[in-house]
């Protein structure tokens, strides 16, 4: 019989022992084991930070730490998954929460690293206190919402200029068997459906927890592959990506959530381009949207809502 698989989430009001949670997860079968250490910085929001302490509702905050664990061992194929969250008072420079995966893979190593460690800081009921060098304090809780500000997830501040959707894939398992040809339409505002996707779109329902439920392209990218290429007229549809937006850097969000027109996402990777980019762009655009994060970035979406495009009343 099979051993049970090893995940294990942990509350401690002492030093994290690093080396006895690292034991765990050598598995002869992990071709990666990928580590996260969250310290005690100095400094917040352009604040000085002098220390800081957590409390946790411990009952319920050790059960929903071992839920994330589960459903992203699951989630990623993982072999081994630990995970530690201190408690009490710490000094600058203290382990604060430490997370461990081992996985046959690093990409899905890393991937449910990141993962995990956004989850264990939104969901986790555990509340931070900081002080700061001047002598004041603020509480922080599960999904940074401040005590006394009530601020939430951080709103992006950008334009929405374009929404795209189709109702099948034209090129997701299509290697040598030539595109198909589904169409893909521009709409004034789509339906976001928690867990689901876009209303409408090809990837709405796909399967479940899909980290690609809805896909962010930047403006800026488009006006770099028209001028690259000497197509002043190419048309965004090209791409086949949901959402073109402007004004926010997509590269800085992977792994993180945040609210657009009051709809909450969690960004999960950067959209790779593939070779048909070059097929309905020109030869070598597959290579030039690969840099500098062209090619988009993926998020599932955490709450519903209606997205409208900048122009639309």
């Amino acid at each position: 019989m099979n051993s049970p698989l090893p995940i294990h989430f942990s509350l401690s009001d002492q030093a994290l022992d690093i080396p006895a949670l690292s034991a765990p997860l050598g598995d002869p079968a992990a071709g990666a084991i990928v580590t996260f250490d969250g310290r005690v910085r100095n400094h917040n929001a352009g604040q000085a930070v002098s220390h800081l302490e957590y409390q946790a509702y411990a009952v319920l905050a050790l059960a929903t730490g071992q839920k994330i664990l589960a459903e992203e061992a699951a989630r990623h194929g993982l072999l081994a998954v630990q995970a530690a969250h201190r408690t009490g008072a710490l000094a600058i420079g203290d382990v604060a929460v430490w997370v461990g995966v081992a996985s046959a893979h690093r990409a899905a190593a890393f991937d449910a690293a990141r993962a995990i460690m956004e989850r264990l800081k939104y969901e986790l009921p555990i509340w931070k206190k900081e002080t700061y060098a001047d002598g004041h304090t603020e509480w922080v809780g599960p999904d940074l919402r401040s005590a006394e500000t009530g601020e939430s997830l951080p709103e992006w501040q950008a334009d929405l200029l374009e929404i795209w959707i189709s109702e099948g894939n034209d090129f997701r398992g299509r290697h040598e068997k030539g595109r198909l040809e589904h169409g893909i339409r521009s709409v004034p505002s789509v339906e976001c459906v928690a867990g689901m996707g876009l209303r409408g779109d090809r990837y709405f329902g796909y399967k479940p927890d899909f980290k690609g439920q809805v896909s962010f392209f930047d403006a800026a990218a488009v006006e770099a592959v028209r001028e690259q290429f000497s197509q002043p007229d190419l048309s965004s549809a090209v791409f086949r990506r949901n959402l073109i937006v402007k004004g926010i850097d997509l590269a800085e969000w992977v792994g993180k959530r945040f609210r657009f027109q009051g709809i909450d996402f969690e960004a999960s990777e950067e959209c790779k381009p593939c070779y048909w980019m070059d097929e309905v762009v020109a030869p070598g655009a597959e290579e030039f949207l690969k840099a500098k994060f062209r090619g988009g970035l993926r998020a599932r979406i955490l709450s519903d809502g209606v997205l409208r495009t900048k122009d639309c009343g």
